[in-house]
């Protein structure tokens, strides 16, 4: 790093590279588990400008409810979409439909999630996340870059600089992520590679303005794929017809090299050659902004070096085909937050933030492989070779609410063969899998009415024990007023007697057994079986030791036997 004496240093546990939705999602949730004084930095000037990024699915929208934020966008996105909105592909906006993807985006939904799928563009979404986050105590500081850093075993240590001001800052810093993007600075710098699918086309975004309402109002309203001779891309608009943009991946010719590069040489002229072909009929518009943009499906070979760890873009880049780009960042955002701040407070060993990249690195790989799938069928089937490795489409349930963990972070006996992705509506939940969506009633709850269990979730570790369970719930209570405990606090719910059948369907438990749930809502352990001691009675001081062990484990704080070894002593 060059000489940077006289300039002041600031001492920071997280310093987070970009502050786009990832970023300061991210700000948002460590602010949230207790970690307000990191660092986020942003090189441009504000919040998105540019109706970007703007379907969100509902895994994404359990993560924005858990920071109290799901009520606020859903009434702002049903200002511009309809609830019901569908993906839809057509010859052109004026021609004839040719299918639909998705004929409503929230049909039968409310069976596996307790949230819903929704359109928000970024430029709407990001001033709400920002206000947020600052409310929250969150450090994010626009106008601001990374210029260079060095990192060592203990930290990172990087200079910063203001844009406006030019004054110039080194920050120390426990832990660096890097949200900074598909050309991220610090993802190159320290040597990770991208692997995957490589370039697909050199697309084009179109934005524009024009009156398309008597094409769209009543008959599509959401995301409309366009497959015609002279262009293949998709329209975002909103329910007026009157918002949005053109993304085009492929125009001239079918198949040919130059039909892969509508970007290239673009001009405004041949933009609105594209434009009028999307359309398909004479109407005035006028070209607001013409935004080039590779299509690339990559992962990086490594989401972690040392103390630096990559999210969103800039672990892996996706088209924009089904929406997985920003959704997959958020949820790298929502994996690391718990882990950085409980090793931040010495409530968790080192070696935790390592299962980051051992559960999310699979998940990006199969989002991306899925991706490409999509962008083949959906926009360049003509460019389908021989041999080429393209997977069967996975549904859309299974790839937002159904993908699983594997790492040391869970006790767990292995998923099957390794597995990614199941089927949120049947598959039943345990170590690894999210806690899947059912109604819940506990001997706590001062309502009446059933409430989702992702209610329950979201600050800490949950234990939730069946209506038999009461010594699981002691027990986790006892553990969590341990005076010499640094572990975090388990707070526990009790099924009430009647009412929760479809919870232990869901969760494969008997009424005496409890689920341990991690502060992700992913399930990080669970016992079918009443606690006992080892005389065979049900009691407390046992059942700590275990629930001890147990979290002790999940927590990588020390290498201790399997669960079926501490059993074997009882």
């Amino acid at each position: 790093m060059a000489d940077t004496s006289g300039i002041p240093i600031v001492e920071t546990p997280v310093l987070v590279i970009g502050s786009s939705m990832v970023g300061m999602t991210l700000s948002s949730l460590l602010a949230q588990h207790g970690i307000s004084d990191c660092i986020t930095v942003e090189k441009h000037a504000s919040t998105a400008i540019h109706p970007r990024a703007a379907y969100f699915h509902p895994r994404t929208m359990q993560i924005y409810r858990e920071l109290g934020l799901y009520e606020q966008m859903k009434q702002e996105s049903y200002k511009y979409y309809d609830e019901h909105a569908g993906i839809y592909d057509v010859e052109s906006l004026a021609g004839r439909e040719i299918g639909r993807y998705m004929e409503d985006l929230n049909e039968g939904l409310e069976r596996i999630s307790p949230t819903s799928r929704l359109f928000l563009t970024q430029q709407m979404f990001e001033p709400l996340l920002r206000a947020h986050a600052t409310k929250h105590g969150a450090d994010l500081r626009f106008s601001t870059e990374l210029l260079e850093f060095q990192h060592d075993a203990t930290g990172v240590s990087a200079l910063i600089r203001n844009t406006a001001t030019g004054a110039k800052q080194l920050v120390r810093a426990k832990y660096l992520v890097a949200c900074d993007g598909n050309r991220s600075f610090v993802r190159q710098k320290i040597g990770i590679r991208m692997q995957g699918h490589g370039l697909l086309s050199h697309s084009l975004t179109i934005y524009f303005k024009a009156d398309l309402g008597r094409f769209v109002q009543g008959k599509y309203n959401g995301v409309i794929y366009v497959n015609n001779a002279h262009i293949r891309g998709f329209f975002r608009l909103d329910k007026t017809g009157r918002e949005g943009f053109l993304a085009v991946n492929t125009a001239g010719e079918r198949g040919t090299e130059a039909s892969r590069f509508p970007a290239v040489n673009i001009t405004n002229e041949r933009a609105s050659e594209m434009l009028r072909a999307a359309i398909g009929a004479d109407v005035e518009y006028e070209i607001t902004l013409l935004s080039p943009w590779d299509a690339v499906c990559d992962v990086a070979e490594r989401f972690q070096v040392d103390r630096i760890l990559l999210a969103g873009d800039a672990a892996h880049i996706v088209t924009p085909n089904g929406g997985f780009g920003g959704n997959t960042g958020i949820q790298d955002a929502h994996n690391l937050a718990w882990k950085l701040a409980l090793v931040l407070k010495g409530q968790a060993g080192g070696d935790l933030i390592s299962t980051y990249e051992a559960e999310r690195w699979p998940v990006a790989k199969k989002t991306v492989d899925q991706v490409f799938e999509r962008y083949i069928v959906r926009t360049a089937p003509e460019f389908r070779q021989e041999g080429m490795e393209v997977e069967e489409e996975v549904p859309e349930p299974h790839l937002e609410l159904g993908y699983q963990y594997h790492s040391q972070g869970l006790a767990t006996k292995g998923l099957p063969g390794g597995s990614v992705t199941s089927d949120p509506a049947t598959a039943t939940a345990e170590a690894g899998t999210m806690a899947h969506h059912v109604l819940v009633t506990t001997t706590d709850q001062t309502e009446s009415p059933a409430r989702p269990i992702a209610g329950l979730l979201g600050r800490t570790f949950v234990l939730v024990a069946g209506r038999d369970g009461g010594a699981w719930v002691r027990a986790a209570r006892e553990l969590s007023r341990k005076e010499d405990s640094t572990l975090p606090e388990v707070v526990a719910h009790q099924l009430a007697a009647d009412g929760n059948e479809s919870f232990y369907e869901k969760y494969s438990l008997l009424t005496s057994g409890c689920v341990l749930i991690r502060p992700d809502g992913f399930v990080a352990w669970a016992e079918s079986k009443a606690a006992a001691t080892s005389s065979g009675t049900t009691g407390i001081s046992t059942t700590v030791e275990m629930l001890e062990h147990v979290l002790r484990g999940i927590l990588c704080l020390s290498s201790s036997p399997g669960m079926q070894d501490f059993k074997s002593k009882m």
